[in-house]
């Protein structure tokens, strides 16, 4: 995979996998590719890659494509006596069908679908080196039924949920009250995660509910407009911009997870709280509603709808006893269908049958 120098979602599910498949006996190798012209940053990839002991191959490379570059990760696949190349991202797909490799598994962590033309090119390359790999893995079935339709064929496509590694024990853990419902959103302040919707209806909430409360953690470019939006609509107090938080203290700090995404594939940030036994809020994008049952384990609601989050989030401060019930069936959802250990066994038998098929190309 590309060497982006963050962890963000992506990166810390394929940190997780890699956790997952070397319980199982199998032994990960990190291939990263580290673009000179990025300036040699630091990288909190490789300090977590490291951290977790992995070994560990840097392909530095002057430009987004190159052949030479192809033919090094071929060399050293082969020399680290490698049984499948598992790829992530648009330059980790071109360089391996670049360099001939197989058997080649692509795990597909999506698009946001801008209307920037440099990112359409990519997303484009990303389609075309798709179409070429021995499979390709969907998060959710929003990405599956995409892929399907931009002609990547469906015996080459298998769905495999992220599964989450860290389920924590709820035991003792401390609860915010009831009485006084919060509603949190956690991640990275950017375009598509859609914090303005969260503002309005938190807006519009505080009028029929004076006591509740909202929290927005996480940094990132556009955490100073939001902050001016939420001054505008005189939130004063009751919204909390607490920057950076771990996921465990944030958690224990809210009642109800939102999540207002404009396009999403699985977000791990809802497995969380489903792990928290926290209800979700979630827009009607991407893979969300695969994680969320509309009525049971939270609600859904339509894109940039305000009037329509805001009544989810009022039906929390009328039936303050849904926290609780709604809560425990996600995290129930979650240990039925989105453990780490599931994630793992399905990627395992993958790479086993592809392995097996390589084999029998090879000797036919």
């Amino acid at each position: 995979m590309q060497d982006t120098g963050s962890v963000f979602g992506a990166e810390r599910a394929t940190l997780d996998l890699a956790h997952g498949l070397r319980t199982v006996g199998c032994r990960p190798i990190f291939f990263l590719i580290d673009e000179l012209r990025l300036g040699g940053r630091e990288s909190g990839l490789r300090t977590a890659v490291e951290a977790e002991g992995f070994p560990l191959h840097r392909f530095t490379v002057e430009g987004r494509l190159s052949r030479s570059l192809a033919r090094r990760i071929r060399s050293k696949f082969n020399e680290v006596g490698g049984d499948v190349l598992h790829v992530i991202g648009y330059k980790a797909n071109l360089h391996a069908w670049l360099g001939d490799i197989h058997p080649v598994v692509a795990t597909v962590h999506g698009w946001l679908f801008r209307n920037d033309l440099k990112e359409r090119l990519y997303d484009a390359i990303d389609l075309f080196a798709l179409r070429r790999c021995d499979q390709v893995i969907c998060l959710s079935r929003y990405y599956e039924d995409y892929l399907l339709r931009k002609s990547v064929l469906r015996e080459r496509l298998v769905r495999i949920p992220s599964g989450l590694r860290d389920v924590p024990e709820l035991a003792g853990a401390s609860t915010p009250s009831r009485m006084k419902p919060t509603f949190g959103m956690l991640g990275r302040f950017s375009e598509e995660k859609n914090h303005e919707l969260f503002l309005h209806a938190a807006h519009g909430l505080r009028r029929q509910f004076p006591e509740a409360t909202f929290i927005c953690a996480g940094t990132g470019p556009r955490a100073e407009a939001v902050k001016d939006l939420a001054a505008s609509l005189h939130l004063g107090a009751c919204m909390k911009f607490p920057g950076y938080k771990e996921v465990h203290a944030f958690m224990q700090t809210v009642d109800v997870y939102v999540i207002c995404s404009r396009i999403e594939n699985l977000p791990y940030s809802i497995l969380e709280a489903m792990a928290w036994a926290r209800p979700v809020i979630g827009t009607e994008v991407g893979g969300i509603p695969d994680l969320i049952v509309n009525g049971e384990t939270g609600s859904l609601v339509p894109a940039g709808d305000v009037a329509a989050l805001q009544k989810a989030m009022a039906i929390f401060c009328e039936q303050p006893a849904l926290i609780e019930t709604r809560g425990k069936a996600g995290r129930k959802r979650l240990l039925d269908h989105f453990t780490l250990d599931q994630s793992v066994a399905m990627h395992v038998d993958l790479y086993k049958r592809q392995i097996t098929a390589n084999r029998d190309a090879a000797s036919g």
